[in-house]
């Protein structure tokens, strides 16, 4: 696994369960001072390109993944996650993309603290990547409502929560864990302090 991180930089692995805050917490880190990219978002450029769309198309059928002559990423999502072949297919071309993509949008940047938000981060074996990993907790029954409030039927819930590991076993193979059941302030905090922890090690090391 190609690291993610540099010398002099902090690599962060950021995930959790579905509907546990993730894109939010991003943003946090983002707000602290750090660098963040968020693979759900590299995934979703790779489908506009027509080379991956052309892929995707030739193996499940236009007519079932497209709406007005475009790739509907929710028609998709139903027929991978309704297929375990298809979702390993699906994975298998566009995990590497996002990799390659996501290691030069790290190297390009400035910043000391690099933050990769990746749902299936322990699934795809790519905590050994990162300096350290962060995980977001809240109770299974507010993660559901939370997901249900989206617009999920809780049948789409049960099929995307059988694609990943269970939240108890994300939550034991972390670095650190952070709850995410409280107001959106209080993990602002929680991130906040994360960061200057982290800039203040960086800078403790440099002088040395």
């Amino acid at each position: 696994m190609k690291p993610f991180s540099a010398p002099g930089r902090v690599a962060i692995g950021l995930t959790g369960p579905i509907a546990s805050g993730k894109s939010f917490a991003l943003e946090c880190f983002v707000k602290a001072g750090a660098f963040g990219v968020s693979m759900d978002a590299v995934s979703a450029s790779l489908l506009t390109e027509p080379a991956v769309c052309n892929k995707i198309l030739r193996k499940f059928g236009p007519e079932k993944i497209l709406t007005n002559g475009l790739l509907d990423k929710k028609k998709l999502a139903a027929e991978v996650f309704g297929s375990p072949a298809g979702r390993k297919w699906l994975e298998g071309l566009l995990h590497p993309k996002i990799l390659r993509r996501t290691h030069s949008l790290i190297k390009r940047s400035d910043k000391k603290i690099a933050v990769v938000e990746t749902p299936l981060l322990f699934e795809a074996g790519l905590a050994e990547g990162f300096t350290f990993t962060v995980c977001l907790a809240a109770p299974e029954e507010e993660l559901k409502a939370r997901a249900l409030k989206r617009g999920w039927t809780p049948a789409q819930y049960r099929a995307r929560t059988r694609a990943q590991f269970p939240a108890r076993r994300k939550y034991a193979m972390a670095d650190l864990v952070l709850d995410n059941s409280g107001t959106k302030a209080a993990l602002a905090g929680q991130i906040r302090s994360i960061c200057r922890t982290l800039g203040a090690a960086l800078k403790k090391r440099k002088k040395h």
